[in-house]
Order: structure tokens, then C-alpha cells, then sequence
């Protein structure tokens, strides 16, 4: 099943200072230029709600640093996503709305 980089809060963070840490967790990467482009509800995302961001520019490159956790990574154009198994089949509406 394939997801976008991510996780939880740990405390009182705040989504964007979220995606901070967890991208370098998980990747490697600081991003520099992003924005928020949905909030899934708790209903679709699981016990919380879920902030999905549009990350333009980043220090680093990209790599699988929890391969237990992540079997593999990759860019996938954008007229392909929905074509794989998503674990939120939203992904490719929002995906679209925030090219546009």
C-alpha cells in the first residue's frame, strides 16, 4: 500500500513543525518552501485529523531512513497515482487540486 511521508504530533506540535520532523526522520530532508493543501478528518484519516502539505523545495536528498518501516519510496507521476493500492483513495483529487 502506498502513503505519503508522515506521522502523528508528539505533543504540542504544531502540523507544519509535523511534517518538519517527520520528513527528516523518514527522508532526510528539511523543507524549505511548503503549504498546507487538506486537512483530512479524523473519519478518513484515522483517530486524528490529517494535514497534507505541498513541499516545493527541500535541503537533501530524499532517502528511505526506516526501511522496517517503509519497504520502498518513490516519485510517481502524477497521472499514475491513482492507479496504485492508496491508503487514502482521496490522495489523487487532492493531489490534482493542489497542481492546479
Amino acid at each position: 500500500m502506498w502513503d505519503v511521508p508522515g506521522g502523528r504530533s508528539e505533543g504540542a506540535e504544531e502540523p507544519a513543525e509535523t511534517l518538519v520532523r517527520e520528513l527528516a526522520e523518514e527522508l532526510g530532508i528539511v523543507p524549505l518552501d511548503y503549504r498546507e493543501i487538506a486537512v483530512l478528518p479524523a473519519a478518513v484519516a484515522g483517530r486524528l485529523p490529517f494535514h497534507l502539505y505541498r513541499v516545493t523545495r527541500w535541503s537533501g536528498a530524499p532517502k528511505n531512513l526506516q526501511p522496517e518501516e517503509h519497504t520502498e519510496i518513490a516519485w510517481v507521476p502524477l497521472d499514475e497515482v491513482a492507479a496504485l493500492d492508496l491508503a487514502v483513495p482521496a490522495y489523487p483529487t487532492i493531489f490534482a487540486s493542489a497542481r492546479a
